[in-house]
């Protein structure tokens, strides 16, 4: 029997003596739901038992994250439902979407330089590791997926890899915090400062640069102020050099526009307005 919302809430309330109630559901947040719950606190789960490792890994970087001060919400608690839905409760911050502005991205900047090294550990899969995969050895299929579509992602795909070609052989840096979907669908801003950084289950080890580049990617197509985009591909630059930076954009691009190809136009066109200015940006 599969899970809902309300099964999930009364399953987590008898494993934590608590009398959770929900309140609403939230924005966002595609790959999982969430709701607010009454006592201040957000429900986040999936009826994918997949993902349940994953969210278990995650725990334990915010954990390390939030320990260097970066703005996400406090876990507290996480579990699987007896038919295998992963949940996490987090805190309820104050805040809502940005549209960023020159300070605002360069408080993510520094945001961002606290994620250098935070994964000293290896893994057999990483940000940085899944990047090349998709890049140069058929990961997933999503890159020959994208060069098939019959539309200007192809294209885009196409150029990535010209871009990508010299850096096959580049061993890219996998210690450092990535979000994996740093974008400003996910920051919440009140008082002019950044307070949450939000939907981090797919947290991993790999190069800070990749969510320096997708900041970038996100910057030029949903809104922020003009320039903003070049200030996080510098920093991306900074961080990580030109190799990672360039892999990075090529496999988060190739899989943002397949998530959005079978949506609407309008998603369609934006995602395809961020890669192109990113290859604008690195001279490619």
């Amino acid at each position: 029997m599969k899970d809902t919302t309300a099964s999930v809430v009364a399953e987590l309330n008898v494993a934590l003596g608590t009398d959770h109630q929900v309140v609403r559901q939230l924005t966002g947040g595609l790959q999982s739901t969430a709701y607010e719950l009454t006592g201040g606190v957000v429900l986040k789960w999936t009826d994918n038992p997949d993902w349940a490792p994953r969210v278990r890994r995650a725990a334990e970087l915010v954990r390390r994250a939030r320990a260097v001060g970066y703005p996400t919400p406090d876990w507290l608690a996480v579990g699987t439902t007896a038919a295998g839905s992963p949940y996490q409760l987090q805190e309820l911050v104050p805040g809502s979407a940005p549209v960023l502005d020159e300070a605002l991205a360069r408080e993510l900047i520094g945001i961002c330089e606290l994620q250098r090294d935070l994964v000293p550990e290896d893994h057999d899969v990483t940000w940085s590791g899944w990047s090349h995969g998709v890049v140069f050895d058929g990961w997933d299929g999503v890159w020959e997926r994208v060069l098939g579509y019959d539309d200007q992602a192809s294209e885009l795909v196409r150029r990535y890899g010209e871009l990508c070609r010299p850096y096959r052989d580049d061993v890219l840096p996998r210690h450092d915090f990535v979000h994996g979907d740093l974008n400003m669908g996910n920051l919440l801003v009140s008082d002019g400062r950044i307070t949450g950084i939000v939907d981090i289950e797919a947290a991993g080890g790999g190069a800070r640069a990749y969510d320096l580049v997708s900041l970038a990617a996100s910057a030029a197509r949903d809104g922020a102020a003009a320039g903003v985009d070049e200030l996080f591909l510098e920093a991306a630059l900074r961080a990580n050099g030109r190799a990672a930076v360039a892999v990075c954009a090529g496999a988060a691009f190739a899989s943002v526009a397949e998530f959005v190809h079978n949506r609407s136009t309008y998603s369609h066109a934006l995602v395809t307005h961020g890669g192109h200015r990113l290859l604008e940006l690195l001279d490619a």
